[in-house]
């Protein structure tokens, strides 16, 4: 609608936040609710459907199409139900690396995938990283919203709780009742999580279960077998069985590693999230800097995490502060602004003068607004 209109996207088959669902009809009744009688115009348009997809190619989405007739069939009111996505291309079904060793995973990862991206449950994320030796590993609702050209999706079906390990193996081999919705709601969660890691991929997809599990041994037989799908003219797999030892290089280029990085940098300055988050992200970044062969970006991506973990030192800091400690830390400041300054990162340096501030001596911060903060505030209103 225009200039300045608000302009709103998204798939209800992707709601993943525990106890909440989106539809757009509820947006426009918002619509209604606020302009009243007399600001008509404030309503939004009836939502247009689009099922072509730009970014993934068909081997993907007819991975996502499989979970989504799951969803649909047993959870009819979990989402509005929508066309398929149906992308441009062709391309290769998913991989599945079943009874996978991890450290088998860890030097493919290392050796043949470096840019892959490793998605998980959310918990289980930073104990995956450590495991892997892996930067690029994301909780599946962290990565909403991203997306990436290879994906390994790690233990999801293994990773399930145990009290729902026989409802989603009997779930996947067609063994349930009408009740299913009721009596095991949380599963429908689950669904829209797998189906929104799967929508995170561009164009390698791999599933990779590392363990026996009655709902990843069910998992891979229905990936890989024909048994799941709606459309009869379509009875292929909808994935391949792999193994990880015969994979052939899958390299990402440079240019392709710096949209990863960027994306993961400007992740972390989002006031969204916590510290520890931000430092994470940063630390992907920088490993995509690297890997792209980008030492100013690296220089960036590093003055900005040296600003977030000495803003996390600041915060844990008792009060009052001793002077010895306080004249260091000043030199750490220090240091740290004329790093952010000559990185041109102006927002955090920012961030960190506003942590700062309130323990510096008042002469100090006069002397800090005139020389630094006031120039910042002037270039960043510009």
């Amino acid at each position: 609608g225009g200039p300045g209109a608000l302009f709103l996207a998204g798939d209800p088959a992707q709601s993943v936040v525990e106890g909440t669902d989106f539809r757009f009809e509820e947006v426009r009744s918002v619509g209604y609710f606020v302009a009243g009688s007399e600001r008509r115009h404030l309503i939004p348009e009836k939502p247009k459907t689009v099922n072509v997809n730009f970014r993934s190619h068909a081997g993907v989405l007819n991975c996502a199409g499989g979970f989504l007739d799951l969803l649909f069939g047993y959870f009819p009111g979990g989402a509005k139900q929508l066309k398929k996505d149906f992308g441009l291309f062709k391309g290769a079904r998913p991989g599945v690396f079943h009874h996978v060793q991890v450290q088998h995973l860890s030097t493919l990862l290392k050796e043949k995938m470096p840019g892959a991206v490793v998605l998980t449950h959310d918990e289980s994320a930073s104990r995956w990283k450590k495991m892997l030796g892996h930067k690029l590993v994301y909780g599946i609702r962290e990565a909403k919203g991203l997306e990436f050209k290879s994906v390994v999706i790690l233990d999801f079906f293994a990773e399930i709780p145990s009290s729902l390990q026989k409802p989603w193996r009997n779930l996947l081999l067609n063994r349930e009742g009408s009740d299913f919705e009721s009596r095991y709601p949380l599963v429908e969660t689950h669904l829209k999580l797998v189906y929104t890691a799967v929508t995170r991929c561009i164009e390698q997809l791999f599933f990779a279960e590392t363990s026996s599990s009655a709902a990843g041994d069910a998992a891979v037989r229905w990936l890989t077998t024909n048994i799941h799908t709606k459309d009869q003219a379509n009875c292929e797999a909808l994935a391949t069985i792999n193994n990880v030892r015969e994979l052939e290089s899958m390299t990402m280029t440079n240019d392709e590693f710096c949209v990863v990085g960027i994306d993961n940098a400007e992740l972390a300055g989002s006031s969204d999230i916590e510290l520890h988050q931000a430092r994470s992200y940063l630390d992907r970044a920088i490993y995509c800097f690297h890997a792209a062969q980008n030492t100013e970006l690296v220089a960036k991506a590093q003055a900005q995490v040296q600003s977030v973990q000495l803003r996390e030192k600041l915060i844990r800091m008792d009060s009052p502060i001793a002077k010895d400690i306080m004249e260091m830390t000043e030199r750490e400041v220090t240091q740290v602004l004329k790093s952010l300054l000559r990185e041109n990162l102006l927002m955090e340096c920012m961030n960190l003068l506003s942590l700062i501030a309130p323990i510096l001596s008042s002469y100090t911060q006069q002397k800090l607004d005139e020389c630094i903060t006031s120039r910042i505030q002037h270039v960043l209103s510009e």
